[in-house]
C-alpha cells in the first residue's frame, strides 16, 4: 500500500458548484502549511495546497498562534474557494475557542475579523488516509498523538499588588505543547492574597474556555493552596467568598490536582503578573492581555437590560439564536444572512455585543431601550437637544449600538417640542 501510494502521488482535482471542502493545518518551527481536500466515493481528492516560511516575528509565535495563521494565510491565497464553498477545518487545536473571543491580542482579534466572511466551521481531526499529502504528516507537536493530551492542562497562577497596580499571570499547557500566556490587570483595589484567588479563578475560567478535562494547577500562595486543599481556615470574609467560587468552579472538572510550588520554579507566571501591574499603554502584543474591571465575589448589578431578547420581531433575536444555540432560519437565504450578520457580533455573560477591529464592544439594544437611551441623552440631565446625526454618534460614544440609530435619531429630534420651537429655521432664498 505505501509502495502504490508513493507511485502515485496525488493530482489536484476540481471542485463541484456547492461541495463541501474540507481544510488540514500543518505547522512546523519554521513554516505553516494547509490543503484542501473534496471527499469522494473512491477517497479524498486534493484540490489545492498552500504553505508559507515564517519569518521575522512569526517565527516566535505561540503554537497556536501559527495554527491561526496558517488558517488565514489559506483563506487569503484560496480566497475564491472559501467564498464559494462551505470549508470545514479539521484539527486537534482550540482555535475556534481562541478566534471568537473578544479580548484577544491585537492579532488574533484581525485574524478573527479577516474569517468572519467565509463560511467556516470546525470539527474534530480524523485519522489520517493514505490519500492525504505526505506535507501533513508533521504535527503540531513531535510527541505521538494522543487522544487525551489535549484534555488534560498544567496552570501555573500568579498575583502581584503592589503601589502601582495590581496583576495576575496565568499560564497554560498541555500535553500536546500548546501554550497560552495570560497577563490579567486588575484595576480595582486589591490586597496580594485576592490578587493570588484572581489568578486562580482566571486559570480555572480559561481552562473551562478551552474544553480542559483534567487540570494540574500550581501556585507558588501558600495561603491560597491550603485554602483550597481544606489545610487552613478562610477567616477572612473575602478570602471566605473566593474559596467558595473556587470550589465551586473546580467541581466542573473531571480531576483536579493543585500544588504549591517555591517562587523561583513559577518565575514566568510571575512576571506576567508583573507585567499586568506595572504595564499601562501599548501592551505586549505577543501575550494575552486581558482586564479584570471587578472583583470575581462582587454580585453583579443590573440598572439597565440592554439585551432583553423579545419576540421574534427583536433585531438581535437571531443573531442570538445562533451564537447561543447555533439555530438558523429555515429559509436559506435568510440563514446565510444571519450567518454573515453574527460575524459582528459576540456574547459575554449571555449578553449580545458588536465588535470591530478599531472600536470597543458595544452593547447591543433592542427597541424599548434604544428609545430610553435616547431620550436620555438628548433630553436627560446633561441634555444639549442636538442634532440628529449628532445624537446617534453621541449614543455610538456611550457604548450602546442597534441598526437603526441614525434613522431613530433623527425621528426623535422631529418629535422633540422644544427643539422644533427653538431650532434654526433655515429659509431659502
Amino acid at each position: 500500500h505505501l509502495k502504490k501510494a508513493l507511485s502515485e502521488p496525488p493530482v489536484l482535482s476540481r471542485s463541484d458548484v456547492g461541495e463541501v471542502l474540507y481544510l488540514y493545518l500543518a505547522v512546523t518551527s519554521e513554516a505553516v502549511s494547509a490543503t484542501l481536500i473534496r471527499e469522494t466515493l473512491e477517497g479524498q481528492k486534493p484540490v489545492y495546497f498552500t504553505s508559507k516560511a515564517l519569518q521575522g516575528p512569526e517565527l516566535r509565535y505561540q503554537r497556536i498562534e501559527k495554527v491561526a495563521l496558517a488558517l488565514v494565510t489559506a483563506a487569503m491565497r484560496l480566497r475564491y474557494y472559501f467564498l464559494a464553498h462551505t470549508v470545514v477545518v479539521r484539527t486537534d487545536q482550540p482555535i475556534k475557542l481562541l478566534l471568537v473571543r473578544p479580548d484577544m491580542a491585537g492579532r488574533m482579534l484581525k485574524w478573527s475579523l479577516e474569517l468572519s466572511e467565509f463560511d467556516i466551521r470546525y470539527e474534530s481531526r480524523k485519522a489520517l488516509k493514505a490519500q492525504v499529502l505526505a506535507d501533513f504528516v508533521a504535527e503540531m507537536t513531535c510527541s505521538p498523538p494522543s487522544t487525551d493530551g489535549a484534555n488534560k492542562w498544567t496552570i501555573f497562577v500568579d498575583g502581584a499588588s503592589n503601589a502601582t497596580g495590581a496583576g495576575a499571570g496565568i499560564i497554560l499547557e498541555n500535553e500536546e505543547g500548546i501554550l497560552i500566556e495570560v497577563s490579567l490587570a486588575l484595576t480595582f483595589p486589591t490586597s496580594n492574597n485576592q490578587a493570588e484567588y484572581e489568578a486562580f479563578l482566571a486559570g480555572l475560567r480559561l481552562a473551562e474556555d478551552v474544553g480542559a478535562k483534567e487540570i494540574k494547577i500550581y501556585t507558588d500562595s501558600q495561603l491560597v493552596a491550603s485554602q483550597v486543599l481544606g489545610e487552613y481556615q478562610a477567616k477572612n470574609d473575602n478570602l471566605s467568598e473566593y474559596l467558595t467560587l473556587v470550589k465551586e468552579r473546580i467541581t466542573k472538572f473531571d480531576s483536579t490536582e493543585i500544588q504549591h510550588v517555591p517562587r523561583e520554579h513559577n518565575k514566568r507566571a510571575d512576571i506576567l503578573s508583573k507585567l499586568a501591574s506595572t504595564k499601562r499603554k501599548n501592551g505586549n502584543k505577543s501575550v494575552i492581555q486581558e482586564i479584570l474591571s471587578h472583583p470575581s465575589i462582587q454580585k453583579p448589578t443590573r440598572v439597565l437590560d440592554i439585551n432583553a431578547i423579545g419576540d421574534a420581531n427583536c433585531w438581535m433575536t437571531p443573531v442570538y439564536n445562533y451564537l447561543a444555540h447555533g439555530t438558523l432560519p429555515n429559509d436559506e437565504k435568510e440563514a446565510a444572512t444571519v450567518k454573515r450578520r453574527a460575524c459582528s457580533y459576540t456574547l459575554l455573560d449571555e449578553k449580545l455585543y458588536r465588535r470591530g477591529f478599531s472600536i470597543p464592544l458595544l452593547k447591543c439594544a433592542d427597541e424599548a431601550t434604544a428609545d430610553y437611551i435616547l431620550r436620555e441623552i438628548h433630553e436627560g440631565i446633561n441634555s444639549q437637544h442636538l442634532g440628529g446625526r449628532s445624537l446617534a454618534r453621541k449614543a455610538l460614544r456611550a457604548g450602546y449600538y442597534w441598526p437603526t440609530m441614525q434613522q431613530d435619531a433623527k425621528e426623535h429630534v422631529k418629535k422633540c417640542d422644544k427643539c422644533q420651537r427653538h431650532g434654526d429655521m433655515h429659509l431659502a432664498p
